[in-house]
């Protein structure tokens, strides 16, 4: 069964548990020199960006190590037991380590929060715990999501990270609401690159009472990774009270720093005795599925109905790296890609969705992250490359292998999967090796090297090398900066011509102002296999200023501008193009609900035609274009929200009118309702087309570990309709039953009656054993 639906865009081609009460609710060197010399001034103003009392680099400005926020969590005696039923009234909570209130960040930084919340902390061999009642009016309490990996927008929410090597680069975020849904993620990067798609096992409940609502969790050392014998770990905790849009935070209570940022979180200390046991998760899966696809005008599809077994195997090699492998492995249970219209001339970037590639993903993430509201320029390893062939159809994964973790200062990624070429695929074995080292604070420098060509005949490789050096306290407390340089090179048999890629990347921010600086160079036979590039044979340099003002008014909170011109040629130094976008202002109220208004003026040469709308050729010439974009967006805690988007102005020859709204409907927490309407109508010397995408889900929630999401996609460029509607009962934590439905229908442009395309249903059921 595919793992991916069908996209209207172009493609780069014995268990130990707590007691868990249940609980409803030109040349290569001269072009180097050549980059090299014009992106002088990429470091040079980036480092002239401090805006007070700068330091060097990497430095403490108060002249030694500052000190963090650190708390001691209470070791548990033996024989003491905490039952998770989100009561705490277990004697074991009494007496047991509590935190100091938190601190308000938004709306008012440094301010005391209105309502106060008491967090606990304990441990014992097998388990962290933590506890926390959020006092507040139970009216005002916003408890609507109880889902599994809910995107939690609409209600109050507890989040907590765990930076277990205490290196500020990697971490565990676990999040609950008043309803009960848990949620988990992996943070890599330092905090700039998050895996919510990461599923741990781990038990927690909460519940709404007269004194607002509350919640205590059960972290299985198990699911944690760290280093043997380490007592301190970095650790944060937030608070988000939706009534009046107020976010509280125990460490860094400060705008100039994201909650994800590991480098300012307090520490753990004291901790001792955590037992991992023999350190094997066996999760044997059977899978039971049907497949009816048919042909578009009435033509016999194939039909046949399998009984399947797999495995996924993880072993905890060390208390700090883990050996995964599967077997057969099954996709069935994954989201399908949203549809999205294509208007450019380049490839569009679909992220992962697959637990065995997310899993320590961040540990084989390169270079810089990408901009925001934008990708990489160039990813050097993209795991979706493996299962697909060169016509982008699914290649069954035999098996793969994988190891992470971290020897010393070293960070090891490996991964090798094995793919079935009967099915066509053109290199059935694939591999790659990712390698950096800590240099202390948030400075680093690493390597890649990939293997293997899924879309082609014969072997190809990729190479590569990074660098970042960087401080959350570059010029003083509130003032962090980093700076990133990259290179790759690719090498395959088809391969003539620059095959390398290389840049350098810069960034400085404080509350008020954050600045970013890109050059980078791609060469025109740069093609890196397992990797995705959206374009080859141009530099690019590009600049990004931001500014946010906060207001201390009844209304408003809330002002952000933004411009952000960015300047493209090909390899010669030739204008290919250019962009700069005005975001004029975006005002976010009190209410949370934000406007923005912002300007594009574009310049684009294009030398070769290319296919929009489906059948519609932009010819090739110059074209200068302006465009505004409204936005307006209604904030979710209410039982209707939403949001709404209109661009109009130039479009090549001709002229764009696009509007798409999203409404969504939270009645309850056992019902979420949402629709998404996108309409793109263009009109061009060359010829017009009118697309429409239309989105529509409605998922339920009957308690945090049952619940059944349905999700409708049409669109009229490829007049395909599709369906996936998917039940997950968590029985318990790590044993997972799905039942996954995939229909589609199709229909030719003048025949408005609908052709059923594939008619796919599949039962998974995995069950997890832990040694």
């Amino acid at each position: 069964m595919p793992y991916v639906g069908v996209v209207c865009a172009h493609e780069h081609t014995p268990r130990e548990q707590p007691r868990v009460a249940s609980f409803p609710g030109p040349s290569k060197a001269r072009t180097t020199r050549g980059l090299m010399a014009r992106m002088r001034w990429v470091v040079a103003a980036c480092l002239a960006l401090g805006i007070s009392g700068q330091t060097p680099l990497g430095a403490q400005a108060s002249g030694g190590e500052r000190r963090r926020p650190q708390v001691a969590p209470t070791r548990l005696p033996p024989g003491a037991s905490i039952e998770i039923d989100g009561d705490l009234d277990d004697p074991a909570w009494q007496g047991v380590q509590r935190l100091d209130d938190l601190t308000q960040v938004e709306p008012q930084q440094g301010a005391a929060p209105t309502h106060p919340t008491e967090i606990r902390l304990a441990y014992d061999d097998n388990f962290f715990y933590v506890a926390w009642i959020c006092f507040d009016d139970p009216g005002d309490v916003r408890a609507r999501q109880m889902d599994r990996d809910a995107f939690v927008n609409v209600d109050d929410v507890v989040e907590v990270w765990f930076d277990t090597f205490r290196d500020q680069r990697f971490a565990f975020w676990f999040q609950m609401t008043p309803a009960g849904s848990r949620g988990d993620a992996l943070i890599a990067d330092g905090g700039n690159s998050f895996n919510k798609s990461w599923d741990g096992i781990w038990y927690g409940q909460a519940r709404v009472t007269a004194e607002g609502w509350q919640a205590e969790i059960a972290i299985p050392f198990k699911t944690l990774a760290f280093r043997e014998g380490s007592s301190t770990w970095g650790f944060n905790f937030k608070r988000e009270r939706r009534a009046n849009g107020e976010k509280n935070r125990w460490a860094s209570p400060s705008l100039a720093y994201d909650f994800f940022n590991l480098a300012e979180g307090g520490e753990l200390i004291g901790l001792t005795g955590m037992q991992q046991g023999v350190g094997i998760d066996l999760v044997p899966f059977v899978t039971l599925s049907h497949e009816n696809d048919e042909t578009l005008g009435g033509g016999t599809g194939d039909r046949s109905t399998l009984l399947d077994v797999g495995a996924d195997l993880a072993w905890r090699v060390t208390s700090a790296s883990t050996l995964r492998l599967t077997v057969n492995t099954d996709f069935a249970q994954a989201d399908v890609d949203a549809r999205r219209v294509n208007l450019t001339r380049f490839p569009l970037f679909f992220p992962e969705k697959r637990e065995f590639f997310l899993e320590d993903a961040g540990l084989f993430e390169f270079g810089p992250p990408g901009s925001r509201g934008g990708g990489k320029p160039v990813v050097p390893f993209f795991s979706r490359q493996i299962g697909r062939n060169s016509e982008g159809e699914e290649v069954p994964l035999l098996a793969g292998i994988k190891y992470t973790g971290r020897v010393g200062d070293w960070n090891i990624g490996l991964l090798d999967a094995q793919v079935d070429d009967s099915f066509e695929a053109d290199s059935s074995n694939l591999g790659v090796l990712r390698l950096s080292r800590n240099l202390g604070g948030r400075s680093s420098i690493g390597g890649i090297f990939t293997s293997g060509d899924p879309q082609s005949n014969g072997n190809a490789s990729t190479a590569g090398l990074d660098a970042r050096i960087g401080s959350s306290r570059a010029f003083g407390e509130g003032h962090s900066a980093d700076i990133w340089a990259w290179w790759l090179n690719t090498d395959g048999q088809a391969t003539e011509g620059d095959g390398q890629a290389f840049g350098l990347e810069a960034r400085v921010a404080d509350a008020r102002w954050n600045h970013r600086a890109q050059a980078y160079s791609v060469g025109e036979a740069f093609d890196p296999a397992m990797g995705f590039v959206r374009r080859t044979g141009i530099r690019r340099y590009a600049w990004e200023t931001r500014y946010n003002w906060r207001v201390r008014g009844e209304s408003l909170r809330e002002v952000e501008f933004r411009v952000s011109p960015s300047y493209t040629t090909d390899l010669s130094g030739e204008k290919d193009s250019w962009r700069v976008p005005v975001r004029w202002f975006e005002l976010e109220f009190d209410t949370q609900d934000s406007v923005s208004i912002e300007s594009r003026r574009i310049f684009e040469r294009i030398d070769e035609s290319f296919t929009v709308g489906g059948d519609v050729d932009i010819t090739p010439g110059d074209y200068d274009q302006t465009r505004h974009v409204l936005r307006l967006e209604a904030n979710d805690r209410r039982r209707v929200g939403g949001d709404m988007r209109i661009e109009a102005g130039d479009f090549y020859s001709g002229r764009i009118l696009r509007w798409n709204v999203s409404p969504i409907v939270i009645p309850g927490r056992h019902v979420s309702l949402r629709v998404g309407y996108d309409d793109i109508d263009v009109k061009l010397d060359e010829g017009s087309f009118h697309t429409q995408v239309v989105e529509a889900g409605a998922d339920f929630s009957f308690s945090p570990n049952l619940s059944w999401k349905n999700l409708v996609q049409y669109d009229t460029e490829t007049y395909e309709l599709g369906v996936q509607s998917r039940v997950r009962w968590i029985l318990a934590p790590g044993n997972d039953l799905f039942i996954v439905a995939l229909l589609g229908w199709a229909r030719e442009e003048d025949d408005p009656t609908f052709v059923p395309t594939n008619q796919d249903f599949t039962l998974k059921f995995g069950y997890t054993i832990r040694f």
